[in-house]
């Protein structure tokens, strides 16, 4: 018999099989029936990384004798509302109205841009009117700003951003409808209370909001990444899922990628679940075995998304904490699995060696490892400035009192320290070059800032990959720091400018060059940047393990007036392929009087 006749009805009787295995398993109840069992639990929670930790007590419920846990909406969305809020920025709480206009539908409305959540407990439907609207920060100036700082509407106590009055969106009138009954995922509305799966609040309202929501049997956990206190979630008992925990497991994760991961078109993806059969990842993705499940999502995010946004994090509290730590593990599962990402992460340490043999001062810039130093460098070779960092960082704080300019630790302190030093009397800087060539991203405020100095404004455009809405967010700089929003901003219009890119450009260190790319004041050399379109959505399973993929705010450039993602990276103006001409500062230099 035919291969690929085999192959084809080997696929048909495993969906048969997965089938029929859904159609036995009990749901978890219904509004009609269910017995519904409420269990207070500690809570620890931190909002921020830096922020104290609150140690409160929540309720959760459990239906029909199952182990999922269920949230009522009425004491649980006070707790969402609240992530939204910070004092320093002047943000408030969101605050939620619930009511049932009729039909057996229970109605979720925003007190502030009155964006309403429609539920059909009914059907197991959830339907947003106004799905950007519900989940926005309240006081956004734009319904897909990808910026924090400073935005209009927001207050701030550094405003070092604000729209140039450029700005513009298109926002989505076509209600964008859940059907959570594909994914056997019960809504539960019984005694004029409404109940929804703990996961399920978490994946379509917590996740982009960078917090991570975690319940380990004993305690819920919420917290952002690379805080201490998600660790507290191994202090569980390890051992296997329940076969209707491990099925609401699996059928979480498909919703949550189904809707959530920006990316299926670009990776011919028409639903998760014919997608995991026809990878053979369905059975250790619907399996028992916290372990297996594990391996089979850090291969999906890995080896099959391969998109360096997407991965996994953390171990479920069920399989146990890895032994290695973070950087190791990644750079471990690389190794093992071995993705164009991977060889991506080589070459990046092959540029990273090669620079630092030009800085024998600097000795680990070469290191990936948390202790490495972290190349913070302005330099002046002849008549060119040359400004070199790895990643975009920003502190957060009141930088017109707190920046140390003397001593820059983030981009926008060396930007201001760069900008100063090139604008001051009697320059001889006819050249700037920004080496982006090791940047992995990071920060998007960061990047926007230094977009909006090196071409005089930062256009970022962004397109939502699920509602269709789109923005162009356009904003000035406050580079000079004093307050004024004006020419001594930006960089002196007779100084030429280069940006020095590669494959490990990637994410935000992508968004910058493809935004230069649309200018003809900035000149790009190198190789092509490394990609990196959809901002990264951070995520948990029901099981507890974290991963982040690419979410649907889709970063793009604009050309006559149509959207294009980023993804495929960036070309430069001129190849230079030979990393000692873009390392040995000299060198760098006589290439860029050549162009000249």
């Amino acid at each position: 018999m035919n291969k690929r006749i085999v192959a084809v009805i080997v696929s048909a009787l495993m969906a048969a099989v997965l089938l029929s295995a859904c159609a036995a398993g009990s749901s978890a109840g219904t509004s009609a029936s269910a017995s519904i069992e409420k269990k207070a639990v500690p809570a620890r929670i931190q909002m921020g990384k830096n922020l104290p930790i609150t140690d409160s007590e929540v309720s959760l419920y459990f239906v029909n004798g199952g182990d999922i846990p269920y949230v009522a909406l009425s004491e649980y969305l006070p707790i969402v509302g609240s992530i939204y809020e910070d004092a320093d920025l002047g943000i408030s709480a969101v605050e939620y109205e619930i009511s049932r206009p009729g039909e057996g539908h229970v109605w979720v409305k925003r007190a502030d841009n009155e964006a309403v959540m429609d539920i059909d407990p009914a059907k197991d439907t959830i339907e947003f009117l106004g799905m950007n609207q519900f989940v926005a920060t309240p006081g956004s100036s734009s319904l897909l700003a990808i910026i924090s700082m400073g935005e209009s509407g927001t207050g701030g106590h550094s405003n070092l951003l604000q729209d140039d009055g450029s700005s513009y969106e298109r926002a989505s009138f076509d209600n964008t409808t859940l059907d959570l009954s594909e994914y056997e995922i019960d809504l539960i509305d019984q005694d004029g209370e409404c109940y929804v799966p703990l996961q399920t609040v978490s994946d379509l309202l917590v996740s982009r909001t960078y917090l991570y929501v975690v319940y380990n049997g004993e305690k819920l956990i919420i917290a952002p990444h690379q805080s201490e206190l998600i660790d507290e979630m191994y202090e569980a008992e390890t051992g296997p899922m329940s076969e209707d925990f491990a099925k609401f497991n699996y059928n979480e994760l498909r919703f949550l990628l189904d809707y959530f991961y920006g990316l299926k078109p670009e990776h011919d993806i028409d639903n998760f679940g014919d997608f995991f059969l026809s990878t053979g990842l369905w059975s250790d993705l619907s399996g028992t075995d916290p372990k297996a499940f594990d391996d089979a999502l850090r291969m999906l995010t890995l080896k099959y998304f391969d998109d360096g946004h997407s991965g996994l994090l953390k171990e479920s509290y069920l399989a146990g904490k890895a032994d290695l730590d973070d950087t190791e593990a990644s750079l471990e599962n690389l190794k093992a699995i071995g993705t164009s990402m991977s060889e991506s992460t080589w070459s990046g340490f092959a540029r990273k060696e090669k620079r630092a043999e030009h800085y024998p001062d600097h000795p680990d810039l070469a290191g990936l490892t948390e202790d490495a130093e972290q190349p913070w460098f302005y330099e002046e070779v002849g008549d060119t400035a040359i400004i070199t960092f790895d990643e975009f960082s920003a502190k957060k704080k009141d930088y017109y009192t707190e920046a140390d300019l003397k001593n820059p630790q983030d981009t926008i302190e060396l930007i201001s320290y760069a900008q100063s030093q090139i604008t001051r009397e009697n320059s001889p800087i006819k050249n700037v070059v920004l080496d982006l060539s090791c940047n992995g991203g990071g920060d998007a405020d960061a990047a926007v800032f230094t977009i909006a100095w090196f071409k005089s404004f930062g256009k970022v455009a962004l397109r939502d990959t699920l509602t269709g809405a789109q923005s162009v967010c356009s904003y000035a700089a406050d580079v000079n720091l004093d307050k004024q929003f004006d020419d001594l901003d930006a960089l002196p219009a007779e100084v030429n400018r280069y940006c020095i890119i590669s494959g490990s450009s990637f994410s935000c260190g992508n968004l910058v060059p493809a935004a230069f790319k649309d200018s003809d004041s900035v000149t790009l050399l190198g190789v092509t940047s490394g990609g990196g379109t959809c901002a990264v959505l951070p995520c948990t399973t029901a099981s507890g393990a974290i991963f982040a993929i690419s979410g649907t705010y889709q970063i793009s450039t604009v050309k006559n007036g149509s959207f294009y993602n980023i993804d495929r990276g960036v070309e430069p103006d001129f190849v230079v392929k030979n990393m000692d001409i873009l390392y040995d500062r000299t060198r760098l230099v006589e290439y860029i009087h050549g162009l000249q």
